[in-house]
């Protein structure tokens, strides 16, 4: 590749990866999460972010931030405490790239200015760059076995361009390798080679060949024959002379050592197709579009991830302004690395396997917030009765989480999932699609029944075992129950039942006796299930053990899922 074209394709990759990180960064500043941030104006969030860091640098918080840095961000401490081999895999793929980024890709300004005679052919750089690239080749490989260990149909979504950028970073590490291994085997590099140090004697190049040959893998197809000693002396002596300040055995590349013999065979084959040219433009190819389109992928989250873990060290967000909770609600939709840890810890995850929505997942949604916020999701004025399946079972996810607070304490980027659902929640009011207990409360729990019983509706939506949870469809759970009132006598919401405001229609202790004569349809709607305040009380102090709370939270999962279905239905006309 000319050097002219060389720098074209390199700032061009530059400007693109520059201004879409700009771009990107800006809707930090531009998106709107939650009603209470929707009438700030951009000067108030730029003000708030420039005060905040200022406030920071000036704050007795820079210790703080400082070891943030160091073992939140570098260190990756959150992420070693959750999963310690999803840690070794990033530690391995981020450490392994910068290395090679600083070595390899900036070596004429980086390498060669710390290390004065530097040369990418002379030990230790040749080792170290084989040692970088197998960092991230095992990190890479540790990633996909993790992602395949982890399969499942909720998983998170990961969208093509993210396993475009994944390829890429593949592509060029392959790439790198086979252009190195093609350089040892290839006869035409050693000649090039030969010429640059200026051995034009026939009898010592003739001696250097077979040297190099012997010691340094190069595929010569006619240098088949046993090596000479004395001939192997001389060469010895003419690399020492004129090689050795430039080149080191390559048998330190000990990746690219072995793949170029496996490639000796065809080394005439690979000079004659100018592989190592095809080669280098493969590479650069795969580094610059790996850069060009980083801003636009998940990956960016290389960038947001270390701002918001800075960004929380400098001010805890419970105590910034709403100007700067809005920047920093904008900001966790691109500090997602999408890892599923969050999944893994939701206490409503069962929940949405058995009613097959994902949104009940905080990874789902999140994408699912990112959505509503830039419009994709539910135009704004649209009632709940029209929007689409999808947004419904958005509100279906949204509402039914307990807001235990697993997902923001298991988060190894930090975010503040708590308050993100808090501000999705409102936004989804906001355009019609308010919490299932304001819809089911506003009918009582015989009516419900009646409809759900009624033969004009789909039998899909009548079936009491339709895609149930375990526990409310189990009678072992819930069987033992002998009605001691137990339950009743413990539970807060009971005990404001007199206040008109706080009144409910049935006792824990009912719910448990519906679901033993098997009407679980009238608990379904009943303000019991729908006021329950997920304390445990009941669940801590059953004398039988039934895991009343949970059976609640069950009871309210499967109604939403079926009483949005009868309420949603209209008759074919």
């Amino acid at each position: 590749m000319s050097h002219t074209l060389f720098q074209i394709t390199l700032y061009t990759s530059l400007l693109l990866c520059a201004l879409g990180l700009l771009w990107r960064i800006s809707a930090w500043l531009r998106v709107r999460i939650g009603p209470d941030v929707q009438a700030l104006k951009l000067s108030q969030r730029v003000g708030a972010s420039l005060w905040g860091l200022a406030s920071a640098l000036c704050s007795r918080r820079v210790p703080h931030v400082l070891a943030a840095l160091i073992l939140d961000v570098l260190l990756q401490r959150r992420l070693y405490r959750s999963d310690k081999s999803r840690w070794l895999a990033h530690l391995l793929i981020v450490v392994g790239f910068m290395l090679l980024l600083l070595m390899h890709a900036l070596a004429p300004v980086v390498t060669a200015r710390l290390f004065p005679g530097y040369e990418s052919t002379r030990s230790p750089y040749l080792f170290l760059r084989n040692l970088f690239g197998a960092m991230v080749a095992v990190g890479l490989t540790l990633f996909l076995f993790g992602l395949w260990r982890r399969r499942s149909r909720l998983a998170p979504i990961r969208r093509a361009i993210a396993w475009a950028f994944v390829a890429l970073l593949g592509c060029a590490l392959t790439t790198g390798f086979l252009l190195e291994a093609d350089k040892i085997a290839s006869p035409q590099a050693f000649y090039r080679m030969a010429r640059q140090n200026g051995i034009a004697d026939a009898t010592e190049l003739e001696s250097l060949r077979v040297f190099w040959a012997s010691e340094f893998g190069v595929a010569f197809d006619d240098l088949k024959n046993p090596i000479a000693a004395d001939a192997m002396l001389k060469g010895r002596r003419v690399h020492d002379e004129d090689c050795a300040d430039c080149h080191a055995n390559a048998a330190s590349a000990f990746i690219s050592y072995p793949i170029a013999r496996a490639l000796a065979p065809l080394a005439r084959v690979l000079d004659a197709g100018r592989a190592h040219a095809w080669l280098l433009y493969l590479h650069l190819f795969a580094c610059f579009m790996g850069l060009a389109t980083l801003p636009f992928t998940r990956f960016l989250h290389a960038v947001a991830a270390p701002v918001s873990l800075l960004v929380n060290a400098a001010a805890p967000s419970g105590k910034c302004s709403s100007a700067a909770r809005a920047s920093r609600r904008a900001l966790a939709l691109d500090a997602c690395v999408r890892c599923g840890i969050c999944d893994a810890h939701c206490s409503v995850a069962p929940l949405a396997r058995y009613l097959d929505n994902r949104y009940l997942l905080p990874s789902h949604k999140l994408v699912a917030t990112a959505a509503l916020a830039s419009g994709h999701l539910v135009q704004t004025g649209h009632k709940a009765d029209d929007a689409g399946d999808e947004a419904l079972r958005v509100a279906e996810g949204a509402f039914l989480c307990t807001d235990c607070g697993r997902c923001t304490s298991a988060c190894p980027v930090g975010l503040d999932l708590e308050d993100l659902w808090q501000a999705g929640r409102g936004d989804l009011s906001s355009v019609g699609l308010p919490a299932p207990a304001q819809w089911v409360q506003a009918r009582p729990a015989l009516a419900w029944a009646e409809s759900l019983q009624l033969d004009s509706w789909p039998r899909s939506f009548a079936d009491p075992d339709a895609a149930s949870a375990p526990l409310c469809a189990d009678r072992g759970s819930f069987s033992r129950c002998v009605q001691c009132q137990t339950c009743s006598n413990i539970c807060p919401v009971v005990s404001h039942s007199t206040d008109p405001a706080y009144g409910v229609d049935l006792t824990p202790q009912n719910v448990m006796n519906l679901l033993r004569l098997g009407l679980r349809d009238l608990t379904l709607g009943s303000r019991m299930v729908w006021s329950c305040a997920a304390c445990y009380q009941c669940q801590e102090h059953c004398p039988q053990g039934i895991p009343v709370a949970d059976i609640m939270l069950e009871l309210r999962a499967l109604a939403v899922q079926r009483l949005g279905a009868v309420r949603n239905w209209r008759k074919p006309s």
